[in-house]
């Protein structure tokens, strides 16, 4: 009887898996709200917010430009003017020299979407990269690069972290115009990292960023084992003359943003999944949804391939 039973069961899931048909939502649709949308790097001079409008998920809705939003912007309760030339009704961008400790509020009305506001503290860059060890190899022809990345970590505190790998090739001497790529981080043979399924059937977002704290290294020295797919520009035949570069940059992340791009992180492992519970997204706008989100940064260049003089 039970294991009638058990076949019973795993027909029904079969049968309901193959059907889709459309539900018509019936229900109150929500009020848009505003979704405000920044990740602010301390080290640069200029910072964009975006301003957008939420759609409800269920409707045929479009979303529609917030028009002449009343916006504010305080650094340390300072007021902050917003330049005028910004690209769209959608970015807005301003200029600050930001440090560490720096608290960033911002706040937005408009009579359709109310007030939406937030805020968020400048981390201090708490971690040293001490070394940055490479090597080559071939993987289903193609070809990649490891590299070991020892960090030190910041006592005092948890810390959030991301990286992010950059290659840059100099095939003439003197390039006075250095043009740096960023690469897709592989993580699969560390143990730091998250790894949420493909978000994608069928395929994957490439993943130009990876997130992870200190838990399992708090205070000391890490090596972080990554790869990224990359060709040894300097055993090509073609090139005379070769300086390859790699660039790691080690992101320190407040709280809040790395609580935002975590819950986006196992949201992307969730799609397509019948059985995942639904991941609701971290957003710190009262008001509204999105992210008011700092970082702070180090990072290191290394030479990795040379040819010529």
């Amino acid at each position: 009887m039970r294991k009638q039973l058990s076949i019973i069961l795993v027909l029904i899931t079969i049968m309901l898996s193959g059907c889709e048909h459309d539900v018509n939502f019936t229900g109150k649709e929500p009020s848009p709200r505003m979704v405000v949308n920044s990740i602010i790097d301390a080290k640069s001079d200029t910072h964009t917010i975006q301003i957008a409008e939420s759609v409800f998920i269920f409707s045929d809705q479009q979303s529609s430009v917030v028009e002449n939003p009343e916006i504010e912007l305080k650094i340390n309760g300072v007021e902050i003017a917003f330049e005028d030339d910004y690209d769209s009704y959608s970015f807005y961008k301003f200029k600050a020299s930001l440090n560490a400790g720096d608290k960033i509020e911002f706040s937005a009305y408009t009579p359709k979407h109310g007030t939406v506001s937030g805020y968020d503290i400048v981390p201090e860059s708490t971690v040293e990269i001490k070394n940055i060890e490479h090597s080559w190899f071939w993987k289903n022809e193609m070809s990649y690069l490891r590299l070991f990345i020892t960090i030190k970590d910041n006592p005092d505190e948890r810390n959030y972290y991301r990286i992010r790998v950059l290659d840059y090739s100099q095939i003439v001497p003197r390039d006075p115009n250095p043009s740096w790529s960023l690469r897709e981080v592989f993580i699969e043979d560390e143990i730091l990292f998250n790894k949420p399924s493909e978000p994608e059937e069928g395929g994957s977002t490439p993943n130009f960023y990876r997130i992870f704290t200190d838990d399992l290294f708090q205070g000391q020295e890490y090596t972080l084992n990554v790869y990224v797919d990359l060709t040894n520009v300097a055993q090509s035949p073609w090139h005379t003359f070769v300086r390859q570069y790699i660039k790691v940059e080690i992101q320190t992340l407040s709280e809040k943003l790395y609580r935002n791009l975590r819950s986006k992180e196992l949201a992307s492992g969730t799609v397509g999944n019948l059985f995942a519970e639904p991941v609701k997204i971290y957003s710190n706008m009262r008001g509204g949804f999105g992210i008011l989100g700092t970082y702070n940064s180090t990072e290191m260049v290394k030479l990795i391939g040379s040819k010529g003089n």
